[in-house]
């Protein structure tokens, strides 16, 4: 059997008021979807949510990842999905995770500060590697985090 090759999509979209509105609880439902149904489908990634934008980067097997995204495409829960990137990839960037999604936070909010000067948080209109630099420090800081608590729970 031959295998698909991999790919990765980052995209931006804008999350809908009404999502906003309950955010946490957003994230924890994409989150146990994702979980499931991208296990069995070789995808992985990792989701960011902030000032009402969504990014999110998708990596696996070309035709899954495309279906999933169309899928993403349909959810109510945002708009205005803007491909920022697609390309072929080797090696997985957020393979840890079939689905790592993360709410930033006042301290994460520095982390964009360096990517982006600029007063408004426009991901739409930022270039792809910005976006993967952004996705890869916030990956780091939360593989990190697990780290940090596995050695406290290992204690």
């Amino acid at each position: 059997m031959k295998t698909q090759p991999l790919i990765r999509i980052v995209y931006a979209s804008r999350a809908t008021p009404e999502c906003m509105a309950n955010l946490s609880e957003n994230i924890e439902q994409i989150l146990a979807s994702a979980i499931g149904n991208n296990r069995p489908k070789g995808i992985t990634g990792l989701l960011i949510a902030h000032r009402g934008w969504f990014l999110q980067a998708l990596e696996g097997p070309t035709d899954e990842v495309h279906q999933l995204f169309k899928h993403i495409c349909a959810d109510r829960r945002h708009r205005d999905a803007t491909v920022l990137g697609e390309c072929a990839i080797q090696i997985r960037e957020f393979g840890l995770w079939s689905m790592c999604a993360r709410q930033l936070s006042p301290t994460d909010a520095l982390i964009l500060g360096e990517l982006d000067r600029r007063p408004t948080f426009e991901p739409a209109n930022f270039p792809e590697r910005a976006v993967m630099r952004l996705l890869r420090t916030v990956a780091g800081v939360h593989k990190l985090s697990l780290t940090q608590q596995q050695g406290l729970a290992s204690a």
